[in-house]
């Protein structure tokens, strides 16, 4: 993952629910529990709409479908067996196609999921919203301004 990546993963939207309560963020142990649960058909139909986004790579494992170019916008999909274990989105902040942004959102829509980002934010599939997370990510900020932000995380982390 590039520092101007914006990484975020696709889940059913029942699972961000609480209580009856759709979650606005969820911890890393609450994340890492949900099964996506996806049946044959589900899967398919994910692999053929994000086939139709990017074009489908080369894969450095068995288990794992990638579409897209990793230095830049991609697409992974896990798989445990013939099941989805993962979908993760990488998107590139620093030429962000709206285009791309609207076909995932679409795509999360047709299939009923949320996107949940590295840090537990769960946002609703529509652009203003997912582009807001983009805008105020850490890829975004590193992209504004690449020596303030290495500047800034080499402050946070002092030498003993």
């Amino acid at each position: 993952m590039a520092l101007r990546q914006f990484v975020f993963n696709l889940i059913p939207s029942s699972a961000t629910t609480i209580s009856g309560v759709a979650a606005a963020r969820m911890s890393r142990d609450q994340l890492d529990a949900i099964e996506l649960n996806f049946s044959q058909q589900t899967i398919d139909a994910i692999s053929e709409r994000v086939g139709m986004m990017l074009p489908e790579g080369q894969s450095w494992a068995s288990d794992i479908r990638i579409w897209g170019d990793d230095k830049t916008d991609d697409v992974q999909i896990a798989f445990e067996g013939t099941a989805i274990e993962q979908i993760q989105f990488r998107l590139d902040v620093s030429n962000l196609s709206l285009a791309l942004v609207g076909s995932i959102c679409a795509l999360a829509r047709e299939f009923n999921c949320v996107f949940a980002t590295r840090s537990g934010g769960i946002i609703r599939p529509r652009s203003g919203a997912l582009i807001r997370a983009i805008t105020q990510s850490e890829a975004a900020r590193f992209v504004s301004d690449p020596e303030g932000y290495l500047r800034e995380a080499v402050e946070l982390d002092p030498e003993p």
